[in-house]
């Protein structure tokens, strides 16, 4: 007696040994895309800007004690309209003196030409000032008188702090 087997409906592929992959499909390309950008976003959000990798922020410890504020921002704003000094409230206390000071805001000169601005147009911002806090003035920057990559003094009263990048 002869028996034959006969298997319906599957197929025995063997594999193929040495062939490559083909190219990712176009969803896996997408897939790769976004990872890269996101790693570069990243990247890109955690290294230091040209301007700040170039120049750190000087300090005045005299400023500082008088004054209660530690000046950490210069930045050219508003179209180059504005510019905003940031100060981080170090002495709540004089802090509030500092900010309540209209009359006698901090200059702000800059090194490289005759320009110069004192005309505050945000001074008392009405807050309570706690040490750690972030705040900034408001300057008009009439006739480009402070640009982006220069350099600065800051002076208030007999304080100066010299060579101040400016964003």
């Amino acid at each position: 007696m002869s028996s034959t087997t006969v298997t319906i409906g599957s197929e025995h592929r063997q594999p193929v040994r040495g062939r490559r992959r083909a190219w990712p499909r176009p969803l896996e390309w997408l897939l790769i895309v976004v990872v890269a950008v996101l790693v570069v976003l990243l990247v890109g959000h955690f290294l230091p800007s040209g301007a700040q990798a170039e120049s750190t922020f000087p300090q005045s410890a005299a400023m500082e004690d008088e004054l209660g504020v530690r000046f950490s921002r210069v930045a050219v704003v508003g179209d180059g309209g504005l510019i905003t000094l940031s100060y981080v409230v170090l002495d709540g206390a004089k802090a509030t003196e500092f900010q309540s000071d209209v009359a006698h805001p901090p200059v702000l000169r800059s090194e490289a030409r005759d320009g110069s601005t004192s005309r505050v147009s945000l001074m008392k911002q009405g807050h309570t000032l706690r040490p750690g806090q972030t705040f900034y003035l408001v300057y008009q920057n009439t006739g480009a008188a402070l640009r982006s990559g220069e350099e600065v003094t800051i002076d208030i009263g007999d304080l100066t702090l010299p060579h101040v990048p400016v964003l």
